[in-house]
Formats: structure tokens, C-alpha cells, sequence
């Protein structure tokens, strides 16, 4: 299916060719904002965009823009005496480009509350920080009276050659030689004003004017259906009577016709919806779209996206999205044919991760940990026990439900499906996977003879933040081990006690050294059961700041048990207020919100352990974990049918975990509610004898995942027509720096975001509150807040999109992956047709991907050559 491959910000020049009578003509594309480079010259329609504020810990700013259209910054604090720089906070725009010999005349009113020196440049926005233009090319000060407008006018010729990546940049902290900066205990609040900014270029032709976001009226999964499956659409339209729609094929031709139902105001969107169901169509086939007669202003906007009626919808995401975790690990080189893309490959990062406790905080003890290995948590280079522990959980427990449930013998799940450094080994891909992260978490408990002994660090990082575009092996930040805590060493006890009874068919030490670790660590944290640790949302040491943890250890117990059938850990899980729930709205981390466990509430993976693993708890109590599990599907089924684009999730009153404010509507990381509530849906349709009821629950969500949102947005990498091009990461920055590469395809946003924390989305004017729920999101780099990925959010894309291509074939009435012939059956002679067609240099050969890596050759040759040994399936 075509993707669209730029979006919001074009900054490359596009030539568009069109055939017309025989004769290929070139027209460029419009391009606005000529002769001045600065995007957003005065601030009068409430927007900042793309100016931002950036602040450095521990320095602090608030800022606004005042009915008047003007920019006001009020800096709140500045940095430790010593080390506080000028650039501690920061008002700039990026992305300037400058061309050698063009003459620049820069234009700026500021004003200060009262009088101080700035330093306004224009330079690298990275290293090596070089500057083209300073106050009088003397790297000079700009003093400001108190509330008097101060307007600068300057030129100057550019000399160094050609630059891109440029800021326009004003530091406002005291400088560090100032007694100023020298006693920042006495630092009184100062305010600046900004107005009429420009960089004027007669010469600049201007910017590519951005390419429009998708405005289709009709709203639906981008990649398909399942041919049994249920297909419904979502229609903006304001009619309160039913509209007419087509399904037409890829030839234009209609297959099937009816009328929507009005569902009206949805106040998540803020669209007034209608809902249309074509279910009963099961002919398979590419180019499907679903077209209206609503009325629009652009053409074929009455319509939806192509998508395919197939049975192999998730068939490569299983395998893309599982790939992320090789992608971001860290210790080793990321390398082909590994990396499957050469310009995604990249140096060794962190290799020597010997790491002491940070020194700044309350726990104190002299040893270092080895910590190389394992994955880095998000678009940071952090390693965060109960991140990964969730995350590490979620994989395990794909294989655990294949094992039990499914097919082991199939992608990700059979060795070598992967294309990961262990493929070959003889053992599970996903589990090979799933131990590179579970052996840096070992690796990160306090060792025997030190106060608080068992616990475990929650967190392995810098010290702070670091700014996009940069490597790993970059990375020269001083990096510790934070502070043990309870939530992390009852993390480390479920996934080792899970690890350990994983591994013991095919590595008893390691099996072993896993239930050390984990009864180790339940030991101590029964000993140590109140060790919190508190979010710094700006200094690199971001956590969970959870204070609850009686579902922890009810998480644990159950993984434990599970594991060794003691009755220690009986007696706690029977005792536990958690004691076979499955939660349908959690209550700890961000403040009450629909969903079934995340890393702040995890008892819900508890019961799903307890439901799944062969245990010695009385059948009756696990078909009551197995009711309850179904009971959670059925609310957030009735959630998805009460939403107008299928959602399984409701608005709620949260508490933000970054700056403790509320708001009514979606949490961070929100698409990752509705990826673990498919899974809850999908154990669901396990326990209930297969109803398919709750099978077309986990595909509704996945539907709004893959585009059925009022955004019109794929969430996931690679996957859809309007694909997420510009998660928040430091090396698939592209976006920040274009010698970065683009994310590989498989990757899930974080989403919708109510709290709207990031500068980037706060210098669009978004207020929270003010913006309906579905669509607080912003696919760009800079929005960390609504737009970052994270292991923990792709763990259940890649565990649900592996289920669904297991057990959706079941559903579309057969499986045809591997018919060549079409005759129903897998056999030698569609073994021959595979082999004729790649003698004959034919890769396009249908159902012939059997390891359904995108690509038709030798490889699949061979995997049907195990087939039809008996050796594998597929």
C-alpha cells in the first residue's frame, strides 16, 4: 500500500512530472515565506510555533502569549552557582538554512522587566556550536533597560559556506561570570517580551509550503480488514440523517452500497460522527475505499484510504514491530545484515556501562554495577527496571500464550525469525530477545553486604536529558545508577520468576540464577516495602513515582508461584485485595483512567499469569480469573461502541506524572491503554471457547491504532497511507537532522495526550483542556509528550499483532499463506511453484512469503522445504 512519505514540515524541494500531450512539463511546488527566514515573525494569532523556550535543570521558565501577540517569558529560576550558563533558558528557532555570500538583516524587539544583558546569535543548534552572527561580530551582550523596548537592526554577509541546521537563538540566564549567576538564591523572577523577529534574505525563495494533513471524511483502518472480520468506518459529518456510501474496488467499480448510522457529537474528537459497517463484505482483494456523498471542498476527500481485505494484515508487523527492541539495545553494534536497512546501522552504544549510585541523592554506597546490555527505554538512553520489566513481561508472555494457547512454531516466535545476532542458537527468537534486557536487569540489584541488599536500582541513565540527534557511542554524559526502590525490585522478582521457568528447557543455569534473582529480590522488598521514588521530569531521571505497590507484590507472587508452586507466594496472592481482578480502570500513576495494567498497576498481569500457566490453584478459582478477564472485555467493548471512532478507552480526570496538573481526557502514552486492552480482549476470546465477540474487540482497537482516529493517522511506522514519520528518539531523528536516519517501519507513538506537557505542542497555542482528547497528538520530533515511543508501548503492538495474524486467519475461514495452486491445501506441488517461480526470476508470486519478512526468496524456499518435514509451521 503507498505511503506518505513527507508531511507537516516540507523541507525538501519536490518536482512533480506530468505527461501532458507527450510532453514531460516540471512544476515545483508553491513555496511561502519568501525573502525572510523566520517562520512566525510576530505572535498575533496566539501561536509560537516554531519558537520554544528551552531549559536546562535546574533553571526554570514559564512562559505565554499575551492577547496583544507578543511572546512573554518569565524566567523562575537559573542554575547552580558555578556551573548556571546564559544558555540555561533559552527562547530560539530552529532550522534555519544559510547560504554562503547572502547578505542577512536581522530585525528584534525585546523588552526586560528589569535591567540585565541577554546574548542573542544566530549559530549550529549542535555541535560544533558555531556562530554567524553575534552582537556587533564581537560576541557581545545585549543590555536591556528596565521595560523599555530595546529593537535591534543588524547585517551581516554570510562567509563560512553553506549551513543548514542553524538557530536563531536569545540566552536569557545570567551569564556565569555574573554575581548574579554567582548567588542564585537571591535570583528575583525577570520577564521578557518578545515581538517583530526577522532574518530577512531578499535572495530565500522560501520554504516548501507544507504538504496539507489528510482531511478524508471517512476514518478507518489504513492497512485492512480481515475477510470475516468485523470493518467498520467512522464519517465526520454533521447530518443528523444517514448518508450513502459505496465499498468500491481498485478499479472504481462498486461492490457494496448502504446508509450510515448517525452516531452525533463525540466528545472525545470533537467530531459529530456517523458509523459505517461493511462487514458483510469478505471478498479479498487490495485497493478497497469507502466512498460518500458528504459534501467537501477537496476532491476525493468524501472518501476513505485504500486499504486491502486479506489474512495477512499483520503479518510483517509482527515481525517489524519486534525488531524494535534489536534496534534500540544497547552494548552492541547495530549492524547488518542484523539491521535489515544499512542506514539504520550505528556504533556500539554505552559499551562500558559500570555504573555508581548518583551521588546527589539520599541513598548512598560505595559500588559500581555493570550495566552494559539491554535495551534503552525510550527516545533516551535510559534503562529503567520498571519500563523494561513491563515490556520484558509483555514479550514472555507472547510466547507464554503461544505455548499454552497458540503456535510456538511461527513468527516471532521459532528460532531464526528474527534476524536477530542469537538467530540460529536453537532457542525461541522472541525469548533470545526478551534475555538480552533480562540479564542488564539482573544485573542491576543491590549486591549482598550493602544496606538495602536484593533491591534493585530503578533506573540506569544520565544525569540529564540529552538533545535530539545524536548516537548512543555519542553519548559522554555522566550516566548513574538511581536509587533502589520497591516497584523496581517487584518488577525484577515477576519477570525473572517468569524468565526463569521460560528458560529451564533450554538453559537450566540461567533458569536457576533467574529464581535466585527473584526470590532474592521478593525477600527484600517484603523487607523494604516503602521505598518510593519521586518523577524529576527535567533532569533525565524521569520515573514512574508510583506509591501504591500492594499490586506489585500481588504481580510478583503470582510469577512466582507460577514458577515454584510454594505456598509462600500462595498464601501472599490469596491473601491479596488483587487476588484474581482484572482491572478495567486503573487507579495509580496518572489519576484514574480506563484501562486493564500498565507500569504503575500491574495485577492485572498477575491474573493473566495465574489464568494462562498451569498452576495448583483450584479450577474454580482460575475460571474465575478467566471470567474476570472476559468480564473487562466486555467493558471495554461497551467503551469502543459508545466511542465514535471505536476506542476502547474513556476521557477520565488524570493527573499528570510530569508537572502534577489535571486535566479531563486521555493519559501520556494512551495508544499503549489501548494496545494492552486488545490484549485483555484477546485472552478473552481465549478463555470464552473463541468468541469471536472479543476478537473484533482487539481488531476495533487496533482499527483506531492503524487509522480510524479524527487525526487520520496510522500511529505505527511504516504502516498505512498517513504513517507516523517523526517519533520523539534520539537516532531516528532525521526530522532534527537529516544525516539521522527515519525510524524503521513498526514503531508506535505514544499518541494522544491531554496533559500537552512539550514546548513544541504549548508553541502551537494548545492548551490542555482545550483541545479535544483524540487530538492532542503532534507527529513531530520536538513532541516528546504526545509523540514519543518506548519499549513499553511497542511490547503489546508487537504481542497483539502477532496474536491477530495467528488467530485471525482462524476467523477470515482459512488460511492461505502458502497456497500457491489455490487448490486448499500446502503441499509439494505449491513447493514446486515457489521453486519454478524464483528460478524464473519471479518474486511477485502470491501467498508465497511464508516468513513473511516482505520479500519472496530462498529463504522462504527453505522455510516451506521444513514445512512439509514437519519441522515448522507457519
Amino acid at each position: 500500500m503507498k505511503k506518505r512519505v513527507l508531511k507537516k514540515i516540507a523541507m525538501l524541494m519536490v518536482i512533480v512530472f506530468v505527461l501532458s500531450s507527450c510532453a514531460l512539463q516540471a512544476f515545483a511546488v508553491e513555496y511561502e515565506g519568501a525573502g525572510d527566514l523566520i517562520r512566525n515573525h510576530t505572535f498575533d494569532n496566539g501561536v509560537g510555533f516554531p519558537w520554544r523556550v528551552v531549559e536546562s535543570y535546574p533553571a526554570t521558565a514559564d512562559y505565554d502569549i499575551t492577547a496583544d501577540g507578543k511572546y512573554k517569558i518569565t524566567i523562575t529560576k537559573i542554575g547552580a552557582a558555578g556551573i548556571g550558563q546564559r544558555w540555561d533558558v533559552q527562547f530560539l528557532h530552529r532550522g534555519l538554512s544559510l547560504v554562503n555570500g547572502h547578505t542577512y538583516t536581522i530585525k528584534f524587539t525585546v523588552t526586560a522587566s528589569r535591567a540585565c544583558k541577554i546574548y542573542p546569535k544566530i549559530g549550529d543548534q549542535g555541535d560544533p556550536y558555531e556562530e554567524y552572527w553575534n552582537m556587533n561580530q564581537q560576541w557581545q551582550f545585549l543590555e536591556l533597560q528596565a521595560n523599555v523596548p530595546k529593537t535591534v537592526t543588524a547585517t551581516f554577509i554570510q562567509t563560512k559556506g553553506d549551513k543548514k541546521n542553524v538557530e536563531f537563538a536569545f540566552h536569557l540566564a545570567p551569564d556565569i561570570c555574573t554575581s548574579e549567576a554567582q548567588n542564585p538564591a537571591s535570583f528575583q523572577p525577570i520577564t521578557f517580551t518578545f515581538d517583530d523577529i526577522y532574518v530577512a534574505d531578499p535572495q530565500f525563495a522560501g520554504y516548501p509550503a507544507p504538504i496539507p494533513e489528510p482531511t478524508n471524511v471517512v476514518r478507518l483502518n489504513q492497512e485492512g480488514f480481515y475477510p470475516n472480520a468485523d470493518k467498520i468506518a467512522t464519517v465526520v459529518s454533521s447530518s443528523t440523517t444517514p448518508i450513502n456510501w459505496q465499498l468500491v474496488n481498485s478499479a472504481g467499480t462498486a461492490v457494496l452500497t448502504g446508509k450510515s448510522t448517525v452516531k452525533g457529537a463525540d466528545h472525545a474528537s470533537g467530531d459529530n460522527v456517523h458509523i459505517i459497517d461493511f462487514s458483510s463484505y469478505k471478498t479479498a482483494g487490495t485497493g478497497y475505499k469507502i466512498v460518500t456523498d458528504v459534501p467537501v471542498t477537496n476532491i476525493g476527500d468524501n472518501g476513505s484510504m485504500p486499504f486491502n481485505i486479506s489474512n495477512d494484515i499483520y503479518s510483517k508487523m509482527k515481525y517489524d514491530s519486534m525488531k524494535y527492541f534489536y534496534h534500540n539495545r544497547s552494548g552492541i553494534p547495530i549492524k547488518m545484515p542484523f539491521c535489515d536497512q544499512p542506514q539504520l546501522a550505528r556504533p556500539a552504544g554505552h559499551t562500558n556501562d559500570i555504573l555508581a549510585p548518583d551521588p546527589t541523592k539520599d541513598y548512598r554506597a560505595n559500588y559500581t554495577l555493570d550495566v552494559t546490555g539491554g535495551w534503552y527505554d525510550a527516545g533516551d538512553f535510559g534503562k529503567y527496571v520498571v519500563k523494561g520489566g513491563i515490556s520484558t513481561w509483555t514479550l514472555m508472555n507472547s510466547y507464554e500464550r503461544a505455548l499454552y494457547l497458540g503456535d510456538t512454531s511461527v513468527v516471532p516466535f521459532i528460532d531464526g525469525s528474527l534476524n536477530i545476532p542469537e538467530s540460529g542458537n536453537g532457542f525461541p527468537d522472541i525469548l533470545d530477545e526478551a534475555r538480552y534486557n533480562l540479564n542488564t536487569l539482573l544485573n542491576m540489584q543491590v549486591p549482598t553486604g550493602n544496606t538495602l541488599a536484593g533491591m534493585v536500582h530503578y533506573k540506569a541513565g544520565d544525569e540529564r536529558w540529552l538533545q535530539l540527534a545524536i548516537r548512543p557511542d555519542q553519548d559522554t554524559m555522566k550516566r548513574y545508577l538511581q536509587p533502589p526502590s520497591t516497584a523496581a525490585t517487584l518488577n525484577l522478582a515477576a519477570i525473572a520468576a517468569q524468565g526463569s521457568r521460560l528458560w529451564k528447557q533450554y538453559d537450566a543455569a540461567f533458569a536457576t540464577k533467574c529464581l535466585t534473582a527473584a526470590e532474592t529480590a521478593w525477600d527484600a522488598a517484603v523487607e523494604h516495602p516503602d521505598k518510593y521514588i519521586y518523577i524529576n521530569s527535567v533532569t533525565g531521571i524521569g520515573t514512574n513515582g508510583e506509591n501504591y505497590f500492594l499490586d506489585d507484590f500481588y504481580w510478583a507472587a503470582c510469577e512466582l508461584y507460577a514458577t515454584t508452586g510454594s505456598n509462600k507466594y500462595l498464601n501472599y496472592i490469596n491473601s491479596s485485595p488483587h487476588y484474581l481482578q482484572e482491572p478495567s480502570e486503573l487507579t495509580a500513576g496518572d489519576m484514574g483512567f480506563t484501562g486493564c495494567f500498565d507500569l504503575d498497576n500491574t495485577a492485572g498481569m498477575g491474573t493473566i499469569t495465574l489464568a494462562l500457566v498451569p498452576n495448583g490453584l483450584p479450577a474454580a478459582d482460575i475460571a474465575k480469573a478467566k471470567a474476570n478477564i472476559q468480564t473487562a472485555a466486555d467493558k471495554f467493548i461497551s467503551i469502543e461502541k459508545a466511542q465514535g471512532y471505536g476506542v476502547p478507552i474513556e476521557e477520565k480526570v488524570i493527573s499528570s506524572r510530569f508537572d502534577q496538573s489535571t486535566v479531563s481526557g486521555f493519559p501520556c502514552g494512551s495508544n499503549s491503554f489501548v494496545i494492552n486492552e486488545a490484549i485483555v480482549m484477546s485472552y478473552a476470546y481465549l478463555f470464552s471457547n473463541k468468541n469471536t465477540k472479543y476478537i473484533n474487540g482487539a481488531i476495533t482497537a487496533m482499527d483506531y491504532i492503524l487509522g480510524r482516529n479524527p487525526n487520520v493517522q496510522s500511529y505505527v511506522t511504516g504502516y498505512g497511507d498517513n504513517p507516523l514519520e517523526n517519533p520523539h528518539h534520539r537516532f531516528w531523528a532525521y526530522q532534527a537532522d537529516n544525516s539521522f536516519p527515519h525510524p524503521p517501519a513498526g514503531c508506535m507513538s505514544g499518541g494522544p495526550n491531554s496533559g500537552l506537557q512539550d514546548s513544541w505542542v504549548k508553541s502551537l497555542g494548545w492548551q490542555p483542556g482545550k483541545v479535544a482528547s483524540e487530538k492532542c497528538f503532534l507527529d513531530n520530533i520536538e513532541s516528546w509528550s504526545t509523540n514519543e515511543i518506548a519499549i513499553n508501548w511497542n511490547a503489546p503492538l508487537a504481542w497483539v499483532s502477532a496474536f491477530l495474524d495467528e488467530e485471525g486467519r482462524v476467523i477470515c475461514g482459512g488460511d492461505t499463506l502458502g497456497d500457491i495452486n489455490g487448490d486448499g491445501q500446502r503441499d509439494a506441488l505449491d513447493f514446486a511453484l515457489i521453486k519454478k517461480a524464483l528460478l524464473n526470476g519471479d518474486t511477485s508470486i502470491q501467498n508465497a512469503d511464508v516468513n513473511n519478512d516482505g520479500s519472496v526468496d530462498a529463504m522462504d524456499l527453505a522455510l516451506y522445504k521444513s514445512f512439509l518435514l514437519g519441522k515448522v509451521n507457519f
